[in-house]
């Protein structure tokens, strides 16, 4: 490497429904600077498919959804793979691979990751290593795979370019110097200072701000604009499945109390989840923080986190902490991830409690974790 030049970023490209292959693809890219290589990690659909040419090195995370279907996000990227005029050599310098997040339990099994392996090998790139299929039926889910698949992608690439990883693929360093680089920022306002710049707005205008700015930050984009058109109060909440079926199907019906609605039969309504109460005032208490205080989260800009993220699902307005932590953190129903843990073995004082966290987030921990967290449904709150 020439003194002074920058060493080149290894590109990481996402497609996520539901979030599952983001944190795939952010977890590629931890485990990739743990190894000294600088990442660029970039939802697929943030990503000109005209320069994929001129990439030396692209790994793909990608998830299937429903039957076969591609994310929303690859929509536009597959488009364009599929015109007639690319050739069989239109990416005959890139090398890439190609993890995917499916169900075995489905027909069309990780097919999006399938069919994206095939083409970019009909246009003329080459795997680095045979495609990787993360399997939600797996005891551990994807991770199941995704294990063994990057150590095998690590050795691969380093075959590929010595410069990647200047140590070695197993060399690394802790990932304590990479919790000091977070993606967002979050500037805490007393409350006063938060009530008095929402105290002349009306109620339901000001809940219309605080979901706006909540849904702005939630993983993934949605289709139109983030502010809500209307608001509908729920009427009626009929239960659809016989009790013990082991499913919840209801019958809901809405009117609206905001403005009048106008939709099409097939339309698509986003309903925005509020939590328990309880455990929303348990998770902040936890955290000793104060409720009623206002916050705002806006994107990093440390010029030294040589990770690229996609930042622009930020809070445009403060948003009082209940309210954030209530629509926009699951605290109360959804398992913690393998990462969770891993960050919280940083903070733990108890060497005991250090250790088993440590454990949890490794490799060898995997089965464990699985019949700790995931097998009991243990929520965030109940883990802390």
């Amino acid at each position: 490497m020439v003194m002074g030049e920058k060493p080149k970023k290894l590109l990481i490209l996402y497609a996520s429904e539901t979030g599952n292959a983001i944190d795939a693809a952010e977890r590629l890219g931890r485990e990739a600077e743990r190894r000294g290589c600088p990442v660029l990690l970039l939802s697929v659909d943030d990503f000109d498919p005209s320069s994929l040419p001129d990439q030396e090195i692209v790994i793909f995370v990608v998830s299937t959804t429903g039957q076969g279907d591609n994310p929303d996000s690859i929509k536009v990227f597959w488009k364009f793979l599929l015109q007639r005029n690319l050739t069989q050599n239109w990416l005959s310098r890139v090398n890439y691979a190609v993890f995917g997040l499916g169900d075995s339990g489905y027909q069309k099994y990780n097919f999006v990751a399938k069919k994206l392996d095939k083409r970019l090998s009909d246009l003329g790139a080459t795997a680095v290593v045979e495609r990787g299929l993360g399997d939600d039926q797996h005891p551990s889910g994807y991770e199941g795979a995704l294990d063994p698949w990057m150590s095998t992608l690590w050795k691969a690439l380093y075959q590929k370019d010595l410069k990647l990883f200047p140590k070695g693929p197993e060399l690394m360093t802790s990932n304590m110097s990479l919790m000091d680089q977070p993606k967002v920022q979050i500037t805490y306002h007393d409350v006063a200072e938060g009530t008095s710049n929402f105290s002349s707005i009306p109620d339901v205008k000001l809940l219309e701000m605080q979901i706006e700015s909540t849904r702005f930050i939630l993983p993934g984009k949605l289709s139109g604009k983030y502010s809500p058109e209307c608001f509908l109060k729920m009427v009626k909440n009929d239960p659809l499945s016989k009790a013990g079926s082991g499913k919840d199907v209801r019958h809901f019906e809405f009117e609206s109390v905001s403005s009048s609605i106008e939709y099409e039969v097939g339309d698509v309504v986003h309903i925005l989840p509020g939590q328990d109460a309880a455990a929303v005032d348990a998770f902040i208490k936890h955290c000793n923080l104060n409720p009623e205080s206002y916050i705002r989260v806006q994107a990093n800009d440390n010029k030294e986190n040589e990770q690229s993220y996609d930042l622009r699902n930020t809070l445009k307005v403060p948003v009082r902490l209940k309210t954030f932590v209530e629509l926009a953190m699951d605290v109360a129903s959804a398992s913690p991830r393998r990462y969770f843990f891993e960050v919280m073995s940083y903070f733990a004082t108890a060497e005991h409690e250090k250790e088993r966290l440590q454990y949890f987030a490794s490799p060898e921990g995997r089965d464990d974790l699985y019949e700790y967290n995931q097998k009991e449904r243990r929520t965030v709150l109940e883990v802390l």
